[in-house]
């Protein structure tokens, strides 16, 4: 398609040098052209770029990878960039991933394009969006709404630690809170109320009410509602809950010994949209666990070998695929064990700025769940 529309362009112009070559005068050939001039894009784009570039604003473009023929994103000017559109039917026929990234230094306004913003990007590194920037700090922790519209936001700058709601259909910010502490966001199935913390306490937030209520309940930023029953991923393993009761009703744990605490321990983990599956990789091992069969899988971590359990950040519907990062960036399919293995595809989707970060998955029943529109995967060099 590039080819054919930069052919297109250069074809147009050979034509008017030929007919002004061939004694008709400039007025004649001029009338001859449709009156619409290009825009800077389609001059730009008209060009042959070394890198093959495709400018998507005046600023702003993207370049095709070789090996993989997947999009690198340079953005110098954000405010040009295209935003999340809940109208735009086509951005959510795949999960998507919410992170944050500064984006570099541009010509003008230099110190918004290097602060942080949140952005988001489809699983397979397309259709990238820009999704809050109107707020000034540095990005904590950011979790998307299951119904896609409402985006929980903790930023922290020299006047807090703020905790806010943005309405993406409205642009509207909601402010619930902005002591220090580390935050913690859980939405609820419905999208209707979000958990978070502020002055070192749970609180729910309802949208309906616009109320915010303090409460007893076990959550963190691990924690998934699905199907009525609350998920809580803690360092050791997963205890479930009855969402309306705030019943206790089960938990799948690994159970150390007290001798074996820091061996088993949670470093990273992460959990899957439906609460099924959870992952957590100690310094020593990495778990899977499995809520519905109460069951769990383990490996040793081995230096320099890359694990059946490794890289789990963000965990597909069903366990399918695993996602890892925001600037470079990796997908796994898994097999039928929930394992790695040589099927998956990294590469680098971030070109500018200093760093592209906490990445977190949403819309994930999408395509029933997978992160890409088919299951052609290449293994990577």
């Amino acid at each position: 398609m590039k080819k054919s529309m930069k052919s297109t362009l250069k074809l147009s112009l050979l034509t008017t040098l030929l007919l002004v070559g061939c004694g008709q005068d400039k007025a004649t050939v001029e009338s001859n052209q449709p009156e619409k001039e290009l825009s800077i894009v389609e001059q730009k784009n008209a060009q042959e770029w070394e890198d093959g570039r495709i400018y998507i604003t005046e600023h702003n473009y993207i370049s095709y990878q070789n090996n993989n023929g997947k999009p690198k994103y340079y953005v110098y000017k954000a405010k040009e960039w295209p935003r999340e559109d809940l109208k735009n039917e086509s951005s959510y026929d795949l999960p998507r991933v919410v992170f944050r990234w500064d984006n570099g230094e541009g010509e003008t306004d230099k110190y918004y394009e290097r602060k942080d913003k949140v952005w988001s990007i489809k699983t397979d590194g397309t259709d990238l969006r820009l999704v809050a920037d109107e707020f000034d700090g540095n990005v904590r922790l950011m979790r998307m709404s299951p119904n896609n519209r409402y985006l929980a936001l903790a930023y922290a700058n020299s006047d807090g630690m703020f905790k806010v709601i943005k309405d993406l259909k409205t642009g509207e910010y909601t402010e619930l809170g902005k002591s220090r502490g580390y935050p913690e966001f859980l939405w609820a199935e419905d999208s209707s109320y979000l958990y978070f913390v502020n002055d070192w306490e749970n609180w729910k937030y309802s949208l309906h009410t616009k109320k915010s209520e303090k409460v007893d309940v076990m959550y963190n930023e691990y924690s998934v509602i699905y199907d009525g029953k609350r998920y809580v991923l803690n360092d050791f393993g997963v205890v479930v809950f009855d969402e309306k009761s705030n019943k206790r009703l089960f938990n799948v744990s690994i159970n150390p010994d007290k001798e074996s605490l820091g061996i088993y321990k949670f470093i990273n983990k992460s959990i899957s949209p439906t609460g099924r599956f959870a992952w957590g990789e100690s310094g020593r091992k990495r778990f899977l666990i499995d809520t519905h069969k109460r069951t769990f899988y383990f490996e040793d971590i081995k230096e320099r070998t890359m694990g059946k359990y490794q890289y789990f950040e963000m965990i597909g519907l069903n366990a399918d695929y695993v996602r890892r990062g925001a600037g470079k960036t990796a997908i796994f399919k898994l097999n039928d064990k929930k394992e790695i293995n040589s099927n998956y595809k990294s590469w680098v989707q971030i070109a500018t700025g200093h760093s592209a970060t906490d990445s977190s998955l949403y819309n994930a029943f999408a395509n029933d769940g997978d992160f890409e529109k088919n299951d052609v995967h290449s293994d990577a060099s």
